[in-house]
């Protein structure tokens, strides 16, 4: 049997998995704050309701795999030339250290071999903050549990819909998982955050659908040999996926057809799939997967990591080839029978060594002082190169630091000019301009909030350089007939130029 943990930041789920049967299932709320972004704040108390849980459902505490949902990564895919088994782990890291700009100090990293050309060997390799997996750890051993293995939520994902080109997007209260599968291979990895308090369901479907475009645009432009087909199915999960009004909110924005996505594993029929959907793929890590095949001829390659293997990673110890062992041998025994006719000459040229030795001493000695002379002085450049570097660091962050003010007054004058129903998206603030992006029902509310801008004196000029409107059809019905109603949102941009005497005082 295997069990699988989920922890979000309002909710632990579990599920027990025997064979390709799942077993039991259930969830249970977390108080908010314990768990934030990724990040389980309260380890002691997250612990304690993980070990009621295990308790409340009698699921023993073995082989349990775990994931965070939210959790912050970085991944990559890099390319190596064909070589030992024996070197790969520190070419692997190497090439890893160029392509991520995080030190490799602060993460966890892991990596697994993927297809690739046949001349070189790819990997996908995974860095995950150091201090996230130690809190989990941390938070599973108060928990009573040993954690067996630990996934990335959207492999998990990609793992469970065991497709050789699909998209999924995983919909959860705090994040939502977009993943792009292609060529049976998940390529493209991407987690953003719903919208704050206020946003409506509509709201957040707008934006998923914004970012699933920009994804897709993202992977079309790095594949231009291997683009997505119109119809590449989208698979929805998660439990905003539950709502009845997502799907139609979502496919009147997309292109893609959507479609359920259901694990490879037998289960009651009052499962809730999607919200299991990220458990059961947790679960599939140790269960071989049933090839499927949906017209294309494309089978899906699992990247199968344990991100607690980048923690508890020990060097292997390289065995000695036996070649090696019967060359010392023989090098044994040729000394052994040389030996006498060495310690001969040995004897012999005793004077001579000596004079030799003396010799070598003095331009040893001789040697060193002229090394230690070009370190010396190489150590003084360093050093005068460190104090002109820290005098300019230590500038730029006086410069920084004396104006770091300007962008709370800037934002205090742009947000209490705003008029009812005018909701702001996006600020830019820089020394000299200003972006401000938002929305609407109404023109005049635009007009208004510009008005109200220009009459500061802190901006010299306050211009609209954006002003659209977006028509979207709701479709409604009642016990008679279907109702069609329009409904308009106003999206605009407004540049502001900051005036300078305003500049020339901060000065």
């Amino acid at each position: 049997m295997y069990v699988t943990l989920n922890i979000s930041n309002s909710s632990i789920r579990i599920l027990a998995i025997k064979g390709r049967q799942v077993k039991k299932w259930e969830s249970t709320d977390l108080m908010a704050g314990l768990v934030r972004d990724g990040l389980i704040m309260q380890p002691e108390a997250v612990g304690e309701v993980i070990d009621a849980l295990f308790k409340s459902t009698r699921i023993p505490k073995e082989k349990v795999i775990i994931s965070l949902s939210g959790l912050s990564f970085t991944y990559r895919f890099v390319s190596l030339p064909r070589m030992k088994s024996g070197l790969m782990e520190e070419a692997v890291q190497r090439a890893a250290k160029k392509e991520i700009s995080l030190p490799l100090n602060e993460l966890y990293l892991t990596w697994q071999p993927v297809p690739g050309p046949e001349d070189e060997q790819a990997f996908f390799v995974l860095g995950v903050s150091r201090h996230l997996v130690d809190a989990m750890i941390q938070t599973f051993r108060v928990g009573g549990v040993e954690p067996y293995l630990m996934d990335l939520q959207p492999l998990a994902l990609a793992r469970a819909a065991n497709r050789g080109d699909a998209i999924v997007a995983n919909l959860e209260p705090e994040c939502y998982d977009i993943v792009i599968i292609a060529n049976g291979l998940p390529t493209v990895i991407h987690t953003i955050s719903p919208r704050g308090e206020g946003a409506t369901l509509d709201d957040n479907i707008h934006r998923l659908a914004d970012e699933l475009t920009k994804t897709v645009a993202f992977y079309q432009s790095s594949h231009p040999e291997n683009h997505l087909s119109p119809a590449t199915p989208l698979l929805l999960t998660g439990l905003l996926a539950t709502e009845v009004t997502t799907q139609g909110l979502l496919q009147a924005e997309i292109e893609y057809p959507i479609e359920p996505l259901i694990p490879a594993l037998e289960f009651p029929s009052d499962l809730p799939v999607a919200s299991y959907a990220a458990s059961m793929g947790l679960a599939l890590k140790k269960i071989p997967q049933k090839p499927v095949d949906k017209g294309n001829g494309v089978h899906f390659h699992d990247i199968n990591i344990n991100i607690l293997s980048g923690k508890f990673r020990k060097p292997k110890a390289q065995p000695v080839p036996v070649r090696h062992v019967v060359l010392v041998a023989l090098l044994l025994i040729a000394v052994a029978l040389i030996y006498p006719l060495y310690q001969g000459k040995s004897q012999l040229g005793a004077k001579n060594t000596d004079l030799e030795s003396r010799l070598s001493e003095v331009n040893r000695e001789h040697n060193l002082a002229n090394l230690v002379a070009e370190e010396t002085t190489l150590k003084e450049d360093t050093i005068s190169e460190i104090i002109a570097s820290a005098d300019n660091l230590t500038a730029v962050n006086q410069s920084i630091l004396s104006t770091r003010g300007d962008f709370t007054d800037d934002f205090q004058l742009i947000s209490s000019a705003l008029p009812p129903k005018l909701y702001l998206t996006s600020i830019e603030i820089d020394r000299n301009l200003i972006k401000v992006q938002g929305e609407t029902d109404n023109v005049f509310a635009v007009i208004d909030y510009v008005t109200a801008l220009e009459t500061h004196e802190a901006f010299s000029e306050v211009r609209i350089t954006e002003l659209d409107e977006a028509i979207l059809i709701i479709n409604e019905t009642d016990d008679s007939e279907a109702i069609q109603e329009d409904s308009s949102t106003i999206t605009f941009e407004i540049l502001i130029n900051k005036s300078v005497s305003k500049d020339i005082e901060r000065e």
